[in-house]
């Protein structure tokens, strides 16, 4: 049908331009006889309709044309349709398809932005804690620490790749109390470094110049006094609880430094991810397996349980605008590390990036 249609639209077409050719030329002798014609009323108006038959010879028959466009087809609707709705960051270009009769064009549509701008990026990123001063993020790639202002602008950094007094060999977790004291588990380096609130350096911990004897638990390092330092939490005593990767058991010291023992993981549960500091007990996470390790802190093992982490759920990223978008997330920016929530605001930490996102909604349990 649409071709018949087309062999007709032309037709007509070449015809009117025919007699639009045929009228200029007749036109061309009344003048030529008599120059007066030009002034009169019948003249003007034939004129006018001479200019009115080449135009349509020119562009086609107006009423064919809207009628194409009443009946474009529904797939160009749609998209056009689905354009002005779209959510989706991007400049998205509709081109009409070859066999419509519509002129072919190009339409862009500019939309809110489809991911949010990062405050900050890193290399490898291996924690964040709320600090005095506004937020604190190790880069164990970048063997540095950052601490950033409540409203995103770095403020301060420390550390570079070495074994000295405040450079850093893989800075793995970062944990502190009351903002005051900061402990980085500087763990190919073998040790746990204090800081203050602004990161400078104050003092650190190693099992290799505890005052303790080495024997009270401690036989697996009697000969090398080596040890990885991983994952660090504090309890509310201010007794700090650091898992080694090496020896797959927990170190415990109190507020003052002094060493006070270790009790070794009794069965293996592989790769810990997240070490927790409860009220009266540590928790110890590995997503490999997918299990949770409990110890008492005075070091009792309190066995295991099968538990999912529910990353999306833990990262509280449902309290923002960008919850459906977590695995556009993780594949842009690495797998999530922390979130910390700061009145209307959530920080949220991924290996690659340092995001602060506007709470939407605030739950009672939050």
């Amino acid at each position: 049908m649409n071709v018949i249609y087309h062999h007709i639209n032309l037709f007509v077409r070449v015809l009117l331009a025919v007699c639009t050719i045929k009228a200029c030329l007749s036109y061309s002798l009344v003048l030529r006889r008599n120059k007066e014609l030009q002034n009169s009323s019948s003249f003007k108006f034939s004129y006018l309709w001479v200019l009115v038959l080449f135009s349509v010879a020119q562009n086609g028959v107006v009423s064919a044309n809207v009628g194409l466009r009443l009946h474009e087809p529904d797939s160009v609707v749609n998209q056009l349709t689905a354009l002005k709705t779209a959510q989706d960051t991007a400049e998205i270009t509709v081109d009409l398809p070859s066999h419509s009769f519509v002129r072919r064009q190009e339409t862009s549509y500019y939309l809110p932005q489809k991911n949010p701008i990062p405050v900050a990026t890193f290399t490898q990123a291996s924690a964040m804690i709320k600090g005095m001063d506004g937020f604190i993020v190790s880069d164990k790639a970048e063997h540095k620490i950052y601490l950033f202002s409540s409203d995103g602008k770095l403020h301060n950094e420390a550390g570079g790749h070495g074994p000295g007094v405040q450079s850093f060999h893989t800075p793995s977790d970062i944990a502190s109390n009351n903002g005051l004291k900061i402990y980085v588990a500087d763990k190919e380096n073998g040790r746990i470094q204090i800081l203050d609130h602004q990161l400078h350096y104050l003092s650190s911990l190693d099992i290799a110049r505890a005052n303790v004897d080495y024997a009270m638990g401690l036989d697996s390092f009697s000969a090398t006094r080596s040890w990885k330092p991983e994952k660090i939490c504090l309890l509310d005593s201010g007794h700090l609880q650091v898992w080694d990767a090496q020896a797959k058991g927990i170190h415990r010291f109190n507020s003052k430094g002094d060493y006070l023992g270790f009790s070794a993981l009794s069965e293996a549960i592989g790769r810990i991810n997240f070490l927790y500091c409860k009220a009266d007990f540590i928790e110890l996470y590995s997503a490999k397996s997918q299990k949770i390790a409990r110890m008492s802190i005075n070091g009792l093992w309190l066995g295991s349980y099968d538990f999912t982490q529910d990353r999306v759920f833990e990262s509280k990223i449902y309290l923002t605008t960008y919850a459906g978008r977590w695995d556009e997330l993780e594949e842009d920016y690495g797998t999530w590390v922390n979130s910390i929530i700061e009145e209307s605001r959530l920080w949220i930490l991924f290996e690659q990036a340092l995001f602060s996102l506007d709470v939407i909604q605030k739950q009672d349990n939050e």
